[in-house]
C-alpha cells in the first residue's frame, strides 16, 4: 500500500508538472512552477513516509507492551529494529519517486543530492512521527496529530509567504521543522546560475524570497542530519519513558 501510494503520487505530480523544469527559467512563470514542482516532490516523500511511521507505535503498543513485560527484548532492540526497517523501506520508497519526478519533470540538478535530500528528508520527517507517535496511545490520536505535523511545515517553507513577510514573533517557528532546510537545498541546486538574465534574475529572486544562501548549503544539510538524531533520540527517550509506566 505504501508504495503503491508513493507511485501514485509521485506519478500524478510528474504528470501535472510534465518538463516544467526545462523551460526558460528566464520567464517567471517558469521559476515559480518549478519551485512548486520541487515542493511537491519533497511533501510526495514527506507524506508517503512520515504518516505510516506516525500511526505505527500506537498500534503496536498493545503487541509492545506484552512482549516488554515479558523481557522479549529491550526497548532499544525494538527502536533499532524499527529504525532498521524504516531505512531500508524509505530507501526504496524514495528511490521510486524520484527516479519518476526527476526524469518526469526535467530537473536540471544533479540525481545523487537530490535523491540524498528527499531521502534525508523523509527519515527525519520519519523520526518527527515516531516521536509524536510514541507520546500517544490510540492510533485515532495519532491520526489527529497530522495537521501539526504537516501543515506548519507547509506554511512555512516558503512557497506560499516568504519568510520576510511573517511575523516576527512566528518566524522562529520555520527553523525547527526539516522542510524548510531540505526546500532551500533543492532550491539552491536547481536554480543557482541557471538563469541567463542579469535582470531581472528569477532564480536569485527565488533564492532570496526563501532565505536560500548557496554559501550556507553546508549549514542547511548539517541541521537536517542533527534533526534526525534529535528527534530519534527524543523518541527513544519518550518510548523508554513510556515503557516504564507499563509496570
Amino acid at each position: 500500500a505504501r508504495t503503491m501510494m508513493t507511485l501514485l503520487i509521485s506519478l500524478l505530480a510528474s504528470l501535472i508538472f510534465f518538463q516544467v523544469a526545462e523551460n526558460d527559467f528566464d520567464e517567471y512563470i517558469n521559476v515559480q512552477t518549478t519551485f512548486g514542482a520541487l515542493l511537491v516532490s519533497l511533501l510526495a516523500n514527506v507524506f508517503s513516509t512520515a504518516v505510516p511511521s506516525l500511526v505505527s507505535f500506537p498500534e503496536e503498543r498493545p503487541v509492545f507492551i506484552r512482549e516488554y513485560s515479558t523481557n522479549h527484548y529491550t526497548v532499544t532492540a525494538y527502536f533499532a529494529s524499527r529504525l532498521t526497517m524504516e531505512l531500508i523501506v524509505t530507501g526504496c520508497q524514495v528511490s521510486l519517486s524520484t527516479m519518476l519526478t526527476y526524469l518526469m519533470i526535467g530537473f536540471n540538478q544533479p540525481y545523487g543530492p537530490f535523491w540524498g535530500c528527499l531521502y534525508t528528508l523523509a527519515m527525519t520527517s520519519t523520526a518527527l512521527g515516531v516521536l509524536l507517535g510514541c507520546s500517544v496511545k490510540d492510533p485515532g490520536v495519532a491520526t489527529e496529530l497530522l495537521p501539526a505535523l504537516f501543515m506548519p511545515q507547509i506554511l512555512f517553507a516558503g512557497f506560499f509567504t516568504p519568510p520576510d513577510l511573517i511575523p516576527v514573533w512566528l518566524s522562529w517557528i520555520a527553523y525547527i521543522f526539516p522542510l524548510t532546510y531540505a526546500t532551500r537545498i533543492v532550491l539552491v541546486n536547481e536554480f543557482d546560475g541557471q538563469c541567463e538574465a542579469s535582470f531581472p534574475n528569477y532564480c536569485l529572486e527565488v533564492l532570496d524570497n526563501v532565505d536560500a544562501d548557496p554559501d550556507d548549503m553546508w549549514w542547511y544539510w548539517l541541521v537536517l542530519v542533527c534533526q534526525f538524531f534529535f528527534f530519534r533520540l527524543l523518541a527513544l527517550f519518550v518510548l523508554r519513558r513510556k515503557a516504564s509506566s507499563f509496570y
